[in-house]
């Protein structure tokens, strides 16, 4: 049987090593796997001690051999899955372990007392180092050695610490195929002390040797081919619960016969005490097991505490990212995206995000091949939509208000511009006309003449008067401050009037309010009323103007409404931006009976205004 498992020990690695280099051609990985193959069989087909002087020097040279058993293994998990290192430091960690090797290797060669007494006294047949040399080689070495393995698990679980993806279920499916370490460990405990050096060891040392090369091999080759999730969380469960079960009984059976001297009641209470706590051990077990592997599925207010953490310490312009991110990392997914409109071509999960009942998007979510996403899960999925929407909202708000600013300092120039153009062109010449007219009035003797160029000069004046006066009412309309802006409104509510009757309320007198406040006012509720007389098919519109710590405009109409899928035209935009500019909110609605209001709110603090735009 023992020739069988080194066989199949042996054959295994080689095996799928070759199947590694054939996908793919030179990769590292897959000659470790076959120098593994080569070096197990070699190993322990050579352990019988020679008869001959040659085969005496052999077994000199690999008395320090079995540190070779493993090791190819112990370089996989360093390097895979791409076959290089995580990084400089472990570079270095695995040459300085590979020194070490070396230095065992060679002064185990020279342990003089390890080799008499596996060849029934004989000496040394190569005394080439003197045995403190020898001997402290081989220290030296072993303690290399010994950190080179267990620095393997650190090198994983660095790499799994920032591993999505692909790479982390590479490396999950490496960690399975680890598990049967502790497991041989355990077997060889077991078949030393309780089974006399039975078939248990050599059986666990092959499964490790055949076992963990395949799982490596299906983590490079085809590591989608179940959900390795699932399998290891589960393997991880039973074997801590079967572990702590066994620990637990034995020491309970080993104190109550050493307190009591019966070990018929030391088994009945560790058979009571376990049979108690295994359920719990199992829940406890499974539910922290199943967070490191599959994330937060099992704890919502982690995972939304996750969610607000990662989006608080955002940056602004990143709080997508860091939203994607946190779901992703809740989950234990591949990748989460936030998307505006679903695509039926696509196989990721999608959750319906809204606010405040307006769509916002889609998470989509990228689901691992071959897992299923239970009712929990899926729970868990929806409280994360909601709770992304109002951040992926925020986030969109933060771009229009970019979007917003942006165009109220192109919109400013662009005024300057028109200004300095209007200037330029308009009143910039008929001055220059005025003063050479004046000029050559002054030089005209025969008072006719002079009188006809005063008269042409007065109307060039007139002309530059009536420009100046154009480019002041673009400014800010006339009426405000002819007739008031109440009074302002109500004039231009009368000449939209036609087919709808208008219908303008609010104080008898208003306080005296901020020139920006008053033109936005005007500005907005002309452009309502416009929009109420042109698009609403209304009968009836009333415009309300109320003052209390704020200015606030309604206007309300009776006509057909919107929907959700009406594009948002220039008109509505600018109302929001002129609302926004000074610090105040514009909201357009619809009525339950019909028709849209239109409500503004702006603040009366000129310093506030001027600081919030």
């Amino acid at each position: 049987m023992q020739h069988a498992l080194v066989l199949l020990g042996a054959a295994v690695p080689v095996v799928v090593g070759a199947l590694v280099l054939r996908s793919r051609a030179g990769h590292p990985i897959g000659w470790l796997l076959v120098a593994h193959g080569a070096l197990f069989f070699v190993t322990l087909t050579l352990d019988e001690p020679a008869t001959f002087h040659a085969g005496l020097i052999v077994d000199q040279l690999t008395m320090g051999a079995w540190v070779l058993l493993f090791l190819c293994l112990v370089l996989i998990a360093y390097l895979l899955p791409d076959g290089r290192a995580a990084n400089g430091f472990w570079r270095w960690w695995v040459r300085i372990g590979l020194v070490g090797v070396l230095a065992f290797v060679i002064g185990a060669a020279g342990d003089r007392q390890g080799f008499a007494e596996t060849h029934s006294g004989a000496g040394l047949p190569v005394p080439w180092l003197p045995e403190p040399v020898s001997g402290f080689l081989g220290v030296v070495g072993l303690v290399l050695v010994v950190l080179l393995s267990f620095g393997s698990f650190f090198a994983v679980w660095w790499r799994l610490r920032g591993a999505q993806g692909d790479v982390r279920l590479q490396l999950l499916w490496l960690v399975w195929g680890a598990l049967s370490v502790p497991v041989t460990l355990l077997a060889g405990w077991v078949n030393y002390f309780l089974l006399d050096d039975g078939p248990l060891f050599p059986a666990a040392l092959g499964l490790v040797a055949a076992g963990l090369p395949v799982t490596v091999g299906i983590a490079i080759l085809r590591h989608r081919l179940f959900d390795i999730r699932l399998v290891l969380s589960r393997t991880l469960t039973y074997l801590l619960l079967v572990a702590a079960v066994v620990a637990v009984y034995a020491l309970l059976l080993f104190g109550t016969d050493r307190l009591t001297g019966n070990g018929t009641v030391g088994g009945l209470l560790a058979v009571g005490v376990v049979a108690v706590a295994v359920h719990p051990a199992y829940s406890f077990l499974r539910g922290r097991i199943e967070r490191w592997v599959y994330g937060l599925r099992s704890d919502p207010q982690a995972a939304i505490r996750l969610l607000a953490d990662r989006a608080e310490a955002a940056d602004p312009n990143g709080l997508i990212t860091a939203v994607t991110d946190a779901v992703a990392a809740a989950l234990r997914v591949d990748g989460v995206r936030v998307e505006p409109s679903a695509s039926e071509h696509d196989t990721a999960l999608r959750a319906h995000m809204v606010h405040r009942g307006e769509h916002v998007g889609y998470l989509a979510i990228e689901v691992p091949a071959g897992r299923e996403f239970s009712q929990t899960e899926l729970d868990l999925v929806q409280d994360l939509a909601r709770y992304a929407a109002i951040l992926v909202r925020a986030e969109q708000l933060n771009d229009e208000l970019r979007e917003s600013r942006s165009r109220i300092v192109a919109g400013r120039e662009e005024e300057r511009r028109r200004l300095r153009r209007d200037l330029h062109d308009g009143v910039g010449p008929s001055l220059a006309a005025i003063v050479l007219k004046l000029n050559a009035t002054q030089s005209r003797k025969d008072p006719q003449e002079r009188n006809a160029l005063i008269a042409e000069t007065r109307d060039e004046v007139k002309a530059a008067i009536a420009e100046v006066r154009r480019l002041v009412d673009d400014l800010r309309p006339p009426a405000i401050d002819e007739v008031g802006l109440l009074d302002a409104i109500r004039q231009r509510a009368s000449v939209l009037s036609g087919e709808v009757t208008f219908e303008v309320t609010g104080p008898d007198t208003l306080p005296p309010l901020p020139a920006a406040v008053e033109v936005a006012a005007f500005r907005i509720v002309s452009e309502a009323m416009t929009n109420v007389a042109r698009h609403a098919g209304a009968t009836r519109c009333r415009v309300g103007v109320e003052v209390d710590g704020s200015f606030e405009l309604t206007v309300s109409d009776n006509g057909h409404g919107t929907d959700r899928t009406t594009t948002r035209g220039v008109g509505w935009t600018s109302m929001r931006e002129r609302a926004a500019e000074l610090g105040g909110s514009c909201t357009i609605t619809s009525r339950p009976e019909g028709g849209l209001i239109v409500r503004a709110v702006l603040p009366l603090s000129e310093e506030r205004a001027e600081a919030e735009a």
